[in-house]
């Protein structure tokens, strides 16, 4: 369905977090113009979900069957579990293609890596302009979550179930790849609906 794009985050084994819960919905990190967040990461691997817009956002197949590629522009997110300061609450980093290419170009060159640990200062100038990420520390590595436990946050922003216990990110998109297409065939009907309204309109 979607294609996981991991990145160079290191694989020791680390003990779990005990603050965030896999039951509690995850903020998604947003920044306001002319404020800045702080925020340290608790992974190193990236999940890169593919997504389409028609009154709300919402993900798309990435292949020929989804029913809105040929209806809409399609545009990519880029996801890392993160804590957020000061409050130290888990949350969710949503990151443009550009914003993620440019984080992980930084943390090459400074820290080897994208890792857990790496504290984040997230700024924008204007809603137009993408998120500017700047890399302020580098705490070490800090305990590490699964990706059961915080892919299934990312998906339950786009209301879908969480991973099963064992359950791969491969597995996990072939069982809900028909629920994501059943969405995206109402989305399609909706916005067809809406288009033909339009059309009878200007008559």
């Amino acid at each position: 369905m979607w294609k996981p794009f991991y990145g160079t985050g290191r694989k020791e084994e680390i003990m779990l977090l005990e603050s965030p819960t896999k039951t509690s919905r995850w903020p998604v990190v947003r920044v306001v113009p002319g404020h800045d967040k702080q925020v340290t990461l608790l992974s190193g691997d990236w999940l890169r979900l593919g997504t389409h817009y028609f009154g709300r956002t919402f993900l798309c197949t990435e292949n020929d069957l989804c029913p809105c590629c040929s209806l809409l522009p399609s545009r990519p997110y880029w996801y890392l579990p993160c804590l957020i300061h000061p409050v130290k609450n888990a949350g969710l980093l949503e990151l443009s293609a550009t914003t993620s290419a440019d984080l992980e170009q930084r943390a090459k060159m400074l820290h080897e890596d994208v890792h857990s640990g790496l504290m984040l200062r997230l700024t924008r100038r204007s809603p137009k302009k993408p998120v500017y990420v700047e890399i302020v520390d580098d705490v070490g590595m800090m305990a590490e979550l699964t990706l059961q436990e915080w892919v299934s946050a990312v998906m339950a922003v786009y209301c879908l179930p969480p991973l099963r216990v064992g359950e791969g990110i491969v597995e996990y998109s072939a069982r809900i790849q028909g629920s994501v297409i059943e969405r995206g065939e109402v989305q399609a009907a909706r916005l067809k609906a809406a288009a033909e309204k339009g059309i009878k309109g200007r008559g």
